[in-house]
């Protein structure tokens, strides 16, 4: 079992930023989540999926949802909200429904805010997080998950809205039902639940699951933060840390975003500089980046990870700030990370695949480093 120290939240936040591919949320709604921990004399407490007891109960916590159009933000903006955070609420409904306390929770995705969530439940509840996701990254849909992959039951799950809300479903014909189901419950809540899924034993879920990936983001964060200090290039030590692949180097031409089913749908266009230059890169996203085509031929696509970052700072770029236009002219850099071999399978490609996603593509997994 080891403790994460403030340096550790923040570096994991800057590893996970980038592995979040444009969503999973910012750097900035996960701090206050861990301030608050800090606060109340509370621990981080991160566990190795091959340390957690067979019998254990585990449940993966997340919040689902994206943008949703303006006349469901009106329809709810009178509606009072909880002071209790939905991922809390959801949680403890899921426990109450089973008569069971989970032994630890699990984080959904990677990212800055969704990986922090599930941490901040187990804190604030003295119980530790798995050093592990059901994704290896963000992905934009509940279904999209290692757990679907092993076929681990999403059901019974709890949903929490905002506003008190909540619904426990008890079965589900599929995932992508269970998605669907969430996912409605998110719009009609202005575009964000909270959700308790996947009650399994840790016999099972470790084998579910992308493994270390939260001990991974820190030592990329961690990386990073030392590149910087030595005033190195933060983004090779990205690369580096990540095994990574340099996919393209360029400034941002637009960057189009329109919201609504409860995500982000949108391109971003990039123009090439240095060897980059007189190339072109296309990049869409729904929620997070997914698919990537340079000249118009696809060089990246899920499952692996596209990850772009501000070349000069080495952040990664996020798709939930709500004014995209202001960073138009910035240089970023386009790196490829390969996908756990869990998505690389037929069935994990029916899942997290391009064609699932609507696009007659090929899945081609990007080359090894080096």
């Amino acid at each position: 079992m080891r403790t994460l120290t403030k340096q550790d939240m923040e570096d994991l936040q800057t590893g996970a930023e980038i592995l979040g591919c444009g969503g999973g949320g910012t750097i900035e709604w996960g701090k206050p989540l861990i301030q608050e921990v800090f606060d109340a004399g509370k621990r981080f407490q991160l566990i190795d999926p091959k340390e957690v007891p067979d019998e254990a109960l585990i449940f993966i916590i997340s919040r689902v949802g994206g943008g949703v159009p303006e006349e469901i933000q009106k329809r709810v903006a009178n509606l009072q909200r909880i002071r209790e955070k939905t991922e809390v609420v959801a949680a403890r409904e899921l426990g109450s429904y089973l008569k069971q306390e989970p032994y630890a929770y699990l984080a959904a995705e990677i990212g800055a805010g969704n990986t922090i969530v599930p941490m901040y439940v187990a804190a604030m509840s003295g119980k530790p997080t798995l050093d592990a996701d059901v994704c290896g990254r963000a992905k934009p849909e509940v279904a999209m998950s290692t757990t679907y992959v092993k076929r681990v039951p999403i059901t019974p799950l709890a949903i929490a809205s905002p506003f008190g809300d909540v619904m426990v479903l008890k079965r589900a014909i599929s995932d992508q039902r269970a998605e669907d189901i969430c996912r409605y419950m998110a719009v009609v809540s202005g575009g964000l639940c909270g959700v308790a899924r996947c009650p399994t034993k840790g016999k099972r879920i470790r084998k579910a699951v992308v493994s270390n990936s939260i001990s991974s983001c820190i030592r990329i964060g961690e990386s990073m933060r030392e590149a910087r200090e030595a005033h190195e290039d933060p983004v090779e030590a990205f690369v580096a840390s990540s095994n990574g692949i340099r996919i393209f180097e360029g400034k941002i031409t637009d960057w189009e975003r329109e919201k609504r089913e409860a995500f982000m749908w949108g391109t971003m266009n990039l123009e090439g500089i240095g060897k980059y230059t007189g190339q072109r890169l296309k990049v869409w996203y729904k929620n997070e980046f997914l698919i990537a085509w340079k000249n118009g031929t696809p060089v990246v696509t899920c499952p692996d990870s596209l990850c772009i970052l501000d070349t000069e700072t080495g952040r990664g770029m996020s798709n939930w700030f709500e004014d995209l236009n202001m960073f138009v002219g910035r240089r970023v850099t386009v790196v490829g990370v390969r996908a756990a071999k869990t998505w690389t399978t037929k069935r994990g490609l029916e899942i997290f695949g391009p064609r699932h996603l609507g696009f007659d593509i090929e899945y081609t997994a990007l080359p090894k480093p080096g």
